[in-house]
């Protein structure tokens, strides 16, 4: 089996979709939950999320192991090795239930000790809500093995269909429960059958598509489960070590600056992320394919992948990151009615740090995760982890929140020049003449031009409504797109 371009771009448009939708909805319930529920119980379901999304972890990076695999059998055309990997990880994704199961039970009968409660009338509709919800969650659990399956398999669209289709129901039933005024356990039960509901389908059409797929027992292998652990383990510290990179520095804010500084510094930071969610959906396909030619060891396609990757990336983010980079303080002004220059800056480095992170890092890192570099990654990421935290608790006491934002930044600048980039050349065996000809140089003409025109532009254009920063955004996203389309893609433009 083969991957085109073409597919993984279809593919990556329906990721965009999925998420757009996904972000509207949640967007239109957290409003209609929020004001329709009572304060506590609002936050005891916040809380509910909060602690159960956190069973994500105690996966150890077997997901990525999982749909590496997957896409390796894909390219070899072995669905024997898919029958036993779904049997092996269905027996593994049981056991790992088991302990959220246990750690839900244990909660429950704590609950009043752990968590301050001031409504203990409702303490038992609470207990039984966060029941319903850790055994339904861990119901739901034992079966995401499937997802990752069909992204081994690159079925993304159908994924994306079925996601977003559970996503629509979700917030349809809850809003009908906060309607008709429904107990909390009510809207746990759903949510958890919502969630069990949708990975079950994902089986089904792993079932469909793979007609002789079996489960049993004997198919089982432990061995592999070990063989893969180091792998796993690698995948889940690259994992764990960004969610201290992008978690730490407002708890490093809060401890040496001041508590009022974390809000403006989730401010800043939540501008950035959202950068990081749209330009990375191409990631998926990217780590799929590289995980096959990785099998076949085909190291010219490899760097082939690389480079057109990178210019999808970077086509896709700089045409984000550029007006949001000019027009960050009217945006935020107009947003949140927030004129804080400390504010404005600590975003501004932020948005800089997730370009550099998404455009010159986390291309290579797919490409090297699924072509067994995954120990070099695991120190290259503990070590920026570590450089983060010591920097920031540096620098914040000298600059406040920029100060944080700036040891973010070092870093992550520091290994993409040094690390990152001539790793993954050498090992895709790319050329730096060739990097710098087909990716950078086009990527340079046209970023830097852009930037400069659209400064240029709010002379004429003053963004001091929400329809001129849009109308000004939308004119510096096609002076970008055009120039970088025409010297980037021209060959792709020719060929069309």
């Amino acid at each position: 089996m083969t991957l085109d371009k073409k597919s993984m771009l279809s593919a990556t448009l329906s990721n965009y979709i999925h998420l757009i939708i996904k972000i509207i909805s949640s967007l239109v319930l957290v409003r209609i939950m929020f004001l329709g529920m009572e304060q506590e119980s609002y936050g005891f379901w916040a809380l509910l999320w909060s602690i159960f999304g956190y069973s994500v972890l105690l996966e150890f990076g077997l997901g990525t192991t999982i749909q590496k695999k997957s896409a390796e059998f894909m390219a070899a055309d072995n669905l024997a090795g898919i029958s036993s990997l779904f049997s092996t990880y269905f027996f593994v994704y049981i056991m790992i239930s088991l302990v959220i199961v246990t750690s839900t039970v244990l909660i429950s009968w704590n609950l009043e000790s752990l968590f301050m409660i001031k409504e203990t009338s409702k303490l038992e509709e609470y207990s039984r809500t966060l029941l319903i919800f850790g055994l339904g969650s861990a119901a739901a659990f034992s079966l995401g093995f499937s997802a990752e399956i069909l992204k081994g398999l690159h079925k993304l669209k159908i994924r994306n269909y079925i996601n977003t289709f559970f996503v629509l129901l979700n917030a349809l039933l809850l809003w009908g429960c906060i309607v008709l005024d429904q107990p909390l356990y009510v809207l746990a039960f759903i949510a958890v059958c919502i969630q069990f509901l949708n990975n079950f389908t994902f089986l089904i059409i792993l079932k469909l598509h793979i007609p002789n797929l079996k489960i049993s027992s004997k198919l089982i292998n432990l061995s592999d489960v070990r063989n893969s652990m180091q792998f796993s383990l690698s995948a889940y510290l690259v994992m764990f070590s960004n969610i201290i990179i992008f978690r730490t520095d407002q708890i490093v804010i809060s401890a040496v600056a001041g508590v009022s500084y974390a809000g403006f510094y989730q401010i800043a930071s939540r501008v950035a992320e959202l950068l990081r969610q749209f330009a990375t959906q191409f990631h998926e396909s990217l780590s799929t394919k590289a995980a096959m030619l990785h099998c076949t060891n085909d190291k010219e396609e490899l760097s082939t992948l690389l480079i057109s990757s990178n210019k999808i990336v970077s086509a896709i983010t700089s045409t984000i990151f550029i007006p949001l980079f000019i027009l960050i303080e009217p945006l935020l002004y107009l947003w949140l009615d927030l004129k804080d220059e400390q504010t404005v800056y600590t975003a501004q480095i932020l948005l800089v740090s997730m370009y550099v992170l998404v455009v010159f890092r986390s291309s290579m890192v797919q490409v090297l995760l699924m072509n067994g570099l995954h120990v070099q990654l695991m120190k290259i990421g503990l070590l920026e982890a570590s450089s983060n935290i010591i920097l920031s608790i540096i620098l914040v006491k000298e600059y406040g929140m920029i100060g944080a934002a700036i040891g973010t930044l070092i870093p992550n600048v520091l290994l993409a020049l040094f690390y990152n980039i001539p790793v993954a050349l050498k090992y895709s065996s790319t050329h730096m003449r060739t990097y710098i000809k087909e990716y950078l140089l086009p990527l340079f003409i046209s970023f830097s031009t852009a930037l400069y025109l659209g400064y240029l532009l709010q002379d004429f254009i003053t963004p001091d409504s929400i329809l001129k920063l849009m109308l000004n955004g939308s004119i510096i996203v096609l002076l970008f797109a055009s120039l970088y389309a025409l010297l980037a893609f021209k060959k792709e433009l020719k060929l069309s």
